[in-house]
């Protein structure tokens, strides 16, 4: 995209465009949309990444979509003969992911879904702040203290729905509760041994919620054959179970 596009359009709500091409509605006050208004781009190393793995046909789950950005790549690649599903646990985040969609004209093949992932299906508290799109997490027993807003919300374990079917790719992005994610989906990865997983990786944010970092890396290292920290843009760190538990944050994927 060439210089950008861009339009205040009400209530905090802009109109701009992908780096690929897409509409997509943003917060206007969220900082971290920011670079997407600017360069229609976020997560550059990902996107680069689905770019060179996605096809067309694929079916992709975005756990932790906020607006939908790279739901919106994924749709884009995996084009009307894929599947992308698309989860954010946050009510008012979830209304402009699902605009989005539909903006697009990706409805047909691409479901978003008003629901916490986890590793069961039970009811969770969800807190956010308003102006952090990607701040929202559940509210557990370390960290118990409410953000600005709160909401008891749905979850559901991904093998509840989808661990007969085939997943090409997983993204998560859940601020701490990727451990609960995997776990609830380790029907469905050993049931799609070429299945790639994209996590983001927070010993601090995993503690939060709860969950044990060293029993996170040991369930990774069980399924998968590589684990691999994204480095810039296009450079990948192949990890070991000891240099990953060393890491404090980073975006990893795993593969076999």
């Amino acid at each position: 995209m060439s210089g950008y596009k861009y339009a205040y359009l009400y209530d905090e709500v802009g109109l701009t465009e992908t780096y690929f091409g897409r509409k997509i509605l943003v917060n206007t006050r969220n900082i971290y949309t920011y670079n997407i208004i600017t360069n229609g781009v976020i997560e550059k190393a990902i996107c680069h990444y689905l770019e060179g793995v996605l096809k067309t046909g694929d079916h992709v789950i975005d756990v932790g979509a906020n607006i939908g950005f790279l739901t919106l790549l994924s749709a884009h690649l995996v084009k009307n003969k894929g599947r992308v599903d698309a989860f954010e646990a946050n009510p008012v985040v979830f209304e402009k992911l699902s605009e989005n969609i539909v903006m697009n004209g990706f409805q047909g093949f691409v479901t978003s879904h008003n629901n916490a992932v986890f590793n069961e299906a039970r009811t969770l508290e969800f807190t956010w702040n308003k102006y952090r799109d990607g701040s929202g997490r559940i509210v557990t027993k370390r960290q118990s203290n409410h953000a600005e807003k709160t909401v008891e919300i749905e979850a559901i374990a991904l093998d509840d729905m989808f661990q007969d079917r085939p997943v090409d790719l997983i993204k998560i992005d859940t601020e701490g509760s990727e451990p609960y994610v995997l776990e609830g989906a380790k029907k469905t990865i050993s049931n799609n041994p070429n299945i790639k997983v994209i996590f983001e990786w927070n010993k601090k944010h995993i503690k939060q919620r709860d969950a044990d970092p060293q029993a996170a890396v040991d369930f990774v290292f069980s399924r998968f054959k590589h684990v691999k920290k994204f480095v810039g843009f296009q450079h990948m760190e192949e990890l070991t179970p000891e240099s990953m538990m060393d890491l404090s944050h980073s975006n990893l994927l795993a593969h076999n």
